[in-house]
């Protein structure tokens, strides 16, 4: 019988390894072809072919012109990316990613524009304690 064994979830850096690798062969290119061609070193071009490891986004840049693939790895290692954080945060960068204008609350004068003189005048007042204090 003709079982077919689901092999779980695959990554997105393993998606991202794979179209790597493949675009290489397609390129009738090996690792240290590669390498050589576009400065980056062998064995971690390998670590990214194999999943192992996340590049900057600028790598992927440098090969989807190498391969004129248009954006086509670029758009991979987004997807890659969010594996690399755990669920709680992914919905905070997906909104981060479109927001157009970002509130920052901070107690009090930030610090930035906090002077010396407003920092005597702050201390020099009187300091006040909850009543209950011993």
């Amino acid at each position: 019988m003709g079982e077919t064994v689901d092999p779980g979830p695959v990554s997105g850096r393993a998606i991202l390894g794979q179209t790597l690798k493949v675009l290489r062969e397609k390129a009738g290119k090996s690792l240290g072809q590669l390498a050589e061609d576009t400065g980056y070193d062998k064995s971690y071009l390998s670590r990214l072919e194999s999943g192992e490891r996340l590049s900057k986004v600028t790598v992927m840049e440098d090969l989807d012109s190498y391969y004129g693939t248009g954006s086509l790895l670029v758009g991979h290692w987004k997807a890659a990316r969010l594996d690399a954080f755990k669920d709680q945060y992914k919905e905070f960068m997906k909104l981060d990613a479109t927001a157009r204008i970002m509130w920052m609350f901070t107690p009090g004068v930030p610090g930035l524009i906090q002077t010396e003189d407003f920092a005597r005048e702050v201390l020099s007042g009187p300091q006040t304690t909850l009543e209950d204090d011993d």
